[in-house]
């Protein structure tokens, strides 16, 4: 602990190297916060969707949808409620040539809706990307700058003694481990949240095909019954 201590110490007495893990403090602090806040997003993210899903799969016709909207807020429910209210400005009256385009209609409000999801999930992901990349190449700066301060030290001196070199090449690797503290648990995060996002991203394209499925259904139900009693009064 003592020559920890003592290391730290000279390391804060080169700017450089102080200006250098000032920046990675900077990028670990952010990226801890960034991990923080979207771990318990995603909780509450996956606890919500779970029980709005548990509701929706009671629902047999397409209206019955709006019972489900009271809920908790999340993604699942606002797919849903843009693809009810689309559907809502649709004409009552269905037949056989409008009943792709009705569905073409509603595909494209539930792609948008997911990409926009997807959008909001991904956000300051990019900052883990960037720290994870960027904080080892600091840290190898860091490095290397100490590196050359021992050479330095050595040609003053006039002797590669290991008192002479050693205390530079330690400060040296300070960088070293501060880019990596920074770094690794950046780029777990980053692919961990990655990777739910994706998984949460295909839930939402089945989710939003069972919904077409229902206005489908809907649809055909309403063309059947149209027929039929067309059939009837003939």
């Amino acid at each position: 602990m003592k020559v920890t201590i003592e290391i730290i110490k000279m390391s804060l007495s080169d700017p450089v190297t102080v200006a250098i893990l000032l920046i990675l403090a900077f990028f670990s602090f952010f990226a801890w916060g960034i991990i923080i806040t979207k771990y318990f997003s995603l909780k509450n993210r996956l606890n919500s969707n779970a029980v709005f899903y548990k509701k929706f799969e009671k629902i047999k016709s397409f209206p019955e949808i709006e019972h489900s909207l009271n809920s908790a807020e999340c993604p699942l429910r606002t797919i849903a409620y843009a693809v009810l209210e689309e559907a809502r400005n649709l004409s009552p009256f269905v037949s056989v040539e409008t009943l792709q385009p009705r569905s073409e209609i509603l595909e494209d409000i539930m792609q948008r809706e997911i990409e926009a999801r997807r959008l909001e999930e991904d956000s300051k992901l990019s900052f883990l990307a960037i720290t994870s990349n960027a904080s080892p190449f600091f840290g190898l700066f860091g490095t290397v700058w100490g590196i050359m301060q021992s050479f330095y030290a050595i040609g003053q001196h006039g002797s590669a003694d290991l008192s002479v070199v050693a205390p530079g090449i330690a400060v040296a690797l300070v960088t070293t481990v501060a880019g990596l503290v920074a770094a690794i648990p950046a780029s777990m995060a980053f692919n961990y949240f990655a990777s739910r996002n994706n998984r949460q991203e295909i839930l939402y394209y089945n989710f939003a095909s069972q919904l077409l499925s229902l206005f489908k259904r809907g649809d055909l139900f309403a063309i059947e019954k149209a027929i039929t009693e067309r059939g009837k009064a003939e």
